[in-house]
């Protein structure tokens, strides 16, 4: 076997020195409960150990007759082998494949036809704990056959670590797998059943040598529940921790899934990707090595002073990091609107009256209103951060996350929020939660599959298809799994979507607006990471959405931040006099959504940015200063910046062109405009004309509703009426945008800034 080509494509050539290939069978591969229960604890974190022992006892015996551990070897001996963690030249190489057969999977699949999802991810779990044990019974047989052939194990050769995956089918060849073990091999290079491995071992002239262990200091699976390296002390300090608080982990976890599996939390706008810049610490002994993200986001001063990405940085020894990043509890949240906080203000609350809850879930931030049931009036609003941010900024990258085997710390962590959010609205009104009644709750579709820990698979490929789209109303302590009181037992209603990216977050928001009792034609615009947008007119509605990427929530601008005290939310350039306006009128520490636009609308008014969007003169290389910090860094907008913000505003205003055109609707019948969402509450429409997101003819048309979709959820616990808000989805009609060529095109025009100064 050698790479061949600078394509690095692996092949294998058959030798006359070939050895036989050997088939072996296992025997009692079944782990035991406490090596289960490590597999049992990632998967199944909410299920306290009696649970488990109950999953345990009730899959050993189905379980234990569906085994079939098998196995195959072969020892090939070609002239030469080129991979990458061999030093020299190694003479031979051991391919083996092991599995526990079809039927186990087939035990799983027949758990998730029937809706079981315990006893499928328990089984999942248990699963791999056999073939686990089975390939732990393996390697002494191995090593053995290994002596017998005049070799010892110089190496594991883990894929793709080391190898790229094409290998898999250069061993699924030589052990003629299909024959001996009756496994397939996809295109994808995945072996099927799934619940199989492939092993692959560099060999040594030297018997002695026994290194056929998986090595978990080398490995990427950093949550793993298996992982046996080395325990390291992390010792964190700075905002948001407190007291400074010590972290047992083991030699090789990432430093910001360590982090975050103890409930700190750093931003993650590019999902752990290394390209957002947002989760930075700084270290103290300067022993993590720099990485290549690290050169892209920071500068040699702040790397020389310890500064790492916190998703690239992996822990080797002890270590001390400082957190420099604010506590996202005074993050600026839209909740009820001005109307209604008037009214819960003047408004008593009566600790015997019966009350309701309406629930936001954005994907940034929640919102919750207290709602007296008789009354309907607001009694009092709350707002907090979504925690599911430390897993990405955007829809993308939860969904990522959520295919990725963390759909369950997903679920986890938004139904904590939840639980928090609701006991701790109603402690600060003194209403005892027997007398909560009913809960609403809306969000985009992504968020409320997430809620109910349903899959995501749906939303990675076309079609783009979700698990339901229906009104739910699931039993309340099983969605909140026990996190609320017991005596807790309101009725639930998950309000309906209407496509997989249109949610019921546009749902209610289009409720909230009455768009189906009035006759104008309307178009309701959520501005955010996927912006989403409805057009009503004469009792039909065309929705569409397109992604606009975390532009307008602070993320992807180097200087970008949420809407916490200090970001900069106003710019306007006066000749030569620039003047900013702060969240709370904090130090300058950044730029938010609304900052980026009024910045880049009011250089272009001033002629330092030109149509194409090229910053002029040095401002092209250094950035446009806004202010400086207190640490007297400026804050600048980039021509990165700029160019993040043509792709958000091309991609919102080309998807309000192809919708209007595929609607057959006359652009100008529509005589309304609603701008939804925090970023358009406080979004100057003007300066958005400016730079192209609305078109100029809207903007005397357009009036910011705020938090719609909690307004939405709102009027649906006072109006209790399905029907109505059912109605809207079954009259939405949905335009795909991904693949439309109207919008392509428009998406092109519109990356320029077509600047008309009439328009300021």
């Amino acid at each position: 076997m050698k790479l061949i080509g600078k394509s690095q494509k692996l092949q294998y050539e058959r030798q006359t020195q070939m050895k036989d290939i050997r088939i072996f069978t296992g025997k009692n591969t079944f782990p035991s409960f406490e090596e289960a229960g490590k597999l049992f604890g990632g998967r199944l974190s909410l299920l306290q150990e009696q649970q488990y022992k109950v999953l345990y006892q009730k899959l050993c015996r189905p379980m234990q007759m569906r085994l079939q551990p098998k196995a195959a070897a072969v020892i090939g001996t070609p002239q030469s082998i080129s991979l990458p963690c061999v030093v020299g030249r190694a003479p031979a190489v051991l391919f083996a494949m092991l599995t526990i057969g079809g039927s186990v999977s087939r035990l799983i699949e027949t758990y998730e036809e029937k809706e079981d999802m315990t006893m499928a991810l328990a089984a999942n779990a248990l699963a791999d704990g056999c073939l686990f044990a089975w390939e732990a019974q393996l390697l002494p047989i191995l090593q053995q056959v290994c002596r017998e052939s005049g070799f010892g194990i110089a190496s594991r050769i883990e894929i793709p670590r080391d190898v790229p995956a094409e290998i898999l089918k250069t061993a699924y060849e030589a052990l003629d797998a299909k024959r001996t073990l009756n496994l397939s091999i996809t295109s994808g290079h995945m072996l099927n059943p799934a619940k199989s491995m492939c092993l692959i071992f560099a060999l040594t002239k030297d018997v002695t040598k026994e290194n056929s262990a998986h090595d978990c200091s080398l490995c990427a699976a950093y949550d793993c529940p298996l992982r046996t390296d080395e325990k390291i002390l992390l010792r964190v300090e700075g905002a948001g921790v407190g007291d400074p608080k010590e972290i047992i982990c083991q030699k090789g976890d990432n430093l910001k899934q360590t982090l975050q599996n103890h409930g700190i939390l750093l931003p993650a706008f590019c999902g752990g990707r290394g390209s957002c810049g947002k989760c930075g610490v700084i270290q103290k002994e300067n022993t993590l090595p720099i990485t290549p993200e690290d050169r892209l986001c920071f500068s040699g001063t702040q790397l020389t002073a310890g500064n790492r990405l916190s998703c690239k940085a992996v822990i080797r020894e002890n270590l001390t990091v400082f957190l420099e990043k604010q506590d996202e509890s005074s993050f600026v949240a839209l909740g009820a609107d001005e109307t209604e906080r008037k009214k819960s203000a003047s408004h008593k609350v009566h600790p015997d009256a019966d009350y309701e809850i309406a629930i936001d879930i954005g994907t940034t931030t929640l919102a919750f209103s207290l709602l007296e049931r008789k009354t309907g009036i607001v009694s009092g609003s709350h707002t907090a951060v979504n925690s599911q941010r430390a897993y990405g900024a955007d829809v993308i990258s939860r969904i990522q996350s959520a295919n990725q085997g963390k759909r369950q710390q997903l679920a986890s962590s938004i139904k904590k929020d939840l639980a928090d959010g609701i006991l701790t609205l109603l402690a600060a009104h003194g209403v005892p939660i027997r007398r909560l009644r009913h809960i609403a709750i809306a969000g985009n579709t992504v968020m409320l599959h997430l809620l109910n820990g349903y899959s995501c698979e749906g939303f990675s490929k076309y079609p783009f298809l979700p698990e339901t789209l229906a009104l739910e109303e699931p039993d309340c302590q099983a969605l909140f799994d026990g996190l609320l009181p017991i005596e807790a037992s309101p009725k639930i209603t998950l309000l309906p979507g209407i496509s997989a990216f249109v949610g019921a977050d546009i749902v209610a928001g289009l409720y909230a607006c009455g768009v189906l009792k009035e006759r104008k034609a309307s178009l309701l615009i959520d501005l955010g990471t996927n912006g989403e947008m409805a057009l009503a007119a004469d009792g039909q509605i065309f929705v569409a959405s397109t992604a606009a990427g975390p532009v307008f929530e602070g993320g992807s601008i180097q200087w970008g931040m949420g809407s916490l005290p200090g970001a900069i939310a106003q710019v306007e350039i006066l000749e030569q006099d620039l003047r900013i306006q702060t969240i709370a009128n904090c130090p300058p520490a950044g730029i938010c959504g609304t900052g980026a636009i009024e910045a880049a609308a009011e250089l272009l008014m001033a002629g330092i940015l030109d149509k194409t969007g090229k910053l002029s003169g040095r401002f092209f290389s250094d950035g446009y200063p806004l202010a400086k910090t207190a640490s007297g860094d400026f804050i600048c907008l980039t021509q990165k910046d700029v160019r993040e913000i043509q792709m958000a505003k091309a991609a919102i205003r080309a998807g309000i062109e192809t919708l209007i055109f595929r609607s057959g609707i006359r652009r100008e019948s529509i005589e309304q405009v609603f701008l939804a969402g925090g970023f358009g509450y406080y979004l100057n429409v003007r300066k958005a004309a400016v730079i192209g997101i609305l078109p100029e003819d809207f903007v005397e048309k357009t009036k910011a509703v705020g938090n719609a979709s909690l307004n939405g959820a709102q009027r649906y616990l006072k109006e209790k009426d399905p029907n109505s808000i059912q109605e809207i989805c079954k009259q939405a009609t949905e335009i795909p945008l991904a693949n439309d060529e109207t919008f392509q095109e428009a998406y092109f025009t519109h990356m320029s800034f077509s600047y008309d100064r009439n328009c300021s």
